[in-house]
């Protein structure tokens, strides 16, 4: 599956958490602003560096949903699998 795809498979399921993405300029010489996940008035969102490449933004993505409930909504089976896998992985690297 290519990048734009997954992109738009996130984006999707970032929807139906309620989740926003927006994605900015977070060049600042004077503060360190990366992407990632916050919440604004009451609202989760997922604030992306306009020029990260798509798989960059794929993992942040990734990385912020895996935090929410997932049961309960559509995830398409490569974002499930991928979560899983990550999981599994985190858990080996603690135990060892």
């Amino acid at each position: 599956m290519d990048p734009q795809a997954q992109l738009e498979d996130l984006k999707n399921t970032a929807t139906k958490l309620s989740i926003e993405i927006e994605y900015s300029d977070l060049r600042d010489n004077e503060l360190s602003i990366q992407s990632g996940h916050c919440r604004f008035k009451n609202k989760d969102v997922i604030v992306l560096e306009k020029r990260l490449r798509p798989e960059e933004q794929i993992d942040i993505i990734l990385n912020v949903i895996k935090k929410f409930d997932l049961e309960n909504i559509y995830i398409p089976s490569w974002i499930r699998e991928k979560l899983e896998n990550d999981d599994s992985s985190e858990k080996n690297f603690e135990e060892n």
